[in-house]
């Protein structure tokens, strides 16, 4: 008998031999979206976040570098 890890249930399940040897399937995604919706909302929501905190940084520098007024 053959088994395999469960990426969704985090547990071991019953498998076929293919399966067991060869658990990623060929299917041209890359593997940090195979689990479909889930990872595509936290890939997303990650790259949102990092344009983000980019623009937020680079504006902070703009403000940083102006000089002070004088009264």
């Amino acid at each position: 008998m053959y088994y395999k890890f469960s990426g969704f249930t985090q547990r071991l399940a019953a498998a076929t031999s293919a399966a067991a040897y060869s658990p990623q399937k060929s299917d041209g995604l890359p593997v940090h979206l195979k689990l479909g919706y889930p990872d595509r909302l936290l890939y997303r929501t990650t790259m949102a976040l990092t344009i983000g905190g980019t623009i937020y940084c680079l504006v902070a520098l703009f403000i940083a570098s102006q000089p002070k007024k004088q009264k």
